[in-house]
């Protein structure tokens, strides 16, 4: 998130606001929890806060997701591996309670917020994307190299695995959240378990576009 003008941050006043904020959220939702609210637990003044973060869409969403994605995951992966880190990584996310609370509220707010949401996407697409264009292809799968163009004469090859690794980022979060919000106990533990090993198939499978 972008930080405003200002004194130098205190990074310990930083996590104890965004502490505060997953806390809040967890126990109460996105629509009881206010910056009021949190600079009240938190002893955090909410000019301080409002300094941080200008609305409390970029209060919540930094207090989940923090500054930018976690990319340890992804270190030594083939294109399978990176697949099954990205879905790994959505389940997780989602399966928090303060996520699970917050997305009902976050899916209206970043419908109204086009800032937020185009700089949500571009910073938790952009580096996972980069890291699959640069992986090794997996076992089997189809299409070695990037770069360059088709020889069929099909699209630039770069430009296709870019868009196969945001289309699989789309799925998988797709996937983790529609099971938050909807599948029932008995249902999202099987479906879940299938979703890595249907994208990793797809990813392995799929030939150069013609």
């Amino acid at each position: 998130m972008a930080e405003r003008a200002g004194r130098p941050r205190d990074p310990a006043i930083d996590e104890r606001v965004r502490a505060t904020t997953r806390t809040l959220v967890a126990e109460a939702g996105w629509e009881r929890t206010s910056v009021r609210a949190v600079a009240e637990r938190s002893g955090v003044t909410r000019a301080a806060i409002h300094r941080r973060w200008p609305s409390k869409a970029h209060l919540v969403l930094d207090a989940i997701l923090g500054p930018g994605p976690d990319l340890d995951r992804f270190a030594g992966v083939d294109r399978a591996g990176w697949v099954e880190a990205v879905v790994e990584g959505a389940f997780e996310l989602f399966d928090r309670p303060e996520m699970r609370a917050a997305v009902p509220g976050l899916l209206a707010t970043l419908r109204d917020h086009d800032d937020v949401r185009a700089g949500l996407w571009h910073g938790f697409t952009a580096p996972a994307t980069a890291l699959y264009r640069a992986s090794p292809p997996a076992d089997g799968c189809a299409g070695a190299h990037d770069e360059g163009r088709d020889e069929t004469g099909g699209g630039d090859r770069a430009d296709e695995a870019e868009a196969d690794a945001r289309a699989v980022i789309v799925l998988a979060a797709g996937a983790a959240v529609v099971l938050t919000l909807l599948a029932g106990d008995d249902d999202a533990p099987a479906v879940r378990d299938r979703v890595a090993p249907l994208l990793v198939d797809g990813v392995t499978r799929r030939g150069p576009s013609r």
